[in-house]
């Protein structure tokens, strides 16, 4: 039983000793490479543009994006904006007039639709965040109008 107990500790001491040698030497080269890699992020600075913001306005229970909302993101989302776009966030609400839960569901829509508008525009669905508000209640028409809305901010990010 001894000799048993004595041949697994002097194993597991040898196969530790070559563990610890193949580490040495097989890290030299990785190390080398990620130095290189870590210089060359250090060279490249990100620049983030302050946020940018617009508004696209939906019809009273209506979740369908118009073609002139369309326009709207195809102008203040140019192609070179799109190429430099790090992030885009949907921020979605609606008016409280009428039945709560049908308002909800307008919100999920409103957001939804215009996603899918700006992912076929060829923004990646990783970088678009979504923010349902609840409903709230304007107190004139005016700002009823303008709470049937999903608000796109977005920053720009560029390379120095």
């Amino acid at each position: 039983m001894f000799w048993i107990s004595l041949m697994l500790v002097g194993t597991g001491v040898l196969l530790l000793w070559f563990w610890r040698k193949s580490i040495k030497t097989k890290s030299t080269v990785p190390l080398v490479r990620e130095e290189k890699a870590l210089a060359a992020e250090k060279n490249t600075t990100v620049i983030e543009s302050p946020v940018k913001e617009f508004s696209i306005l939906f019809g009273p229970g209506s979740s369908l994006l118009e073609s002139q909302s369309m326009i709207r993101i195809r102008e203040c989302l140019s192609p070179f904006i799109l190429s430099q776009i790090g992030y885009i966030t949907l921020i979605g609400s609606a008016d409280a007039s009428g039945n709560l839960a049908t308002n909800r569901r307008l919100v999920k829509e409103r957001i939804q639709a215009v996603e899918s508008y700006l992912i076929s525009l060829g923004i990646p669905k990783g970088k678009i965040e979504k923010v349902l508000l609840n409903p709230s209640f304007g107190r004139s028409f005016e700002q009823r109008r303008l709470l049937r809305s999903v608000q796109i901010q977005y920053k720009l990010e560029t390379l120095k």
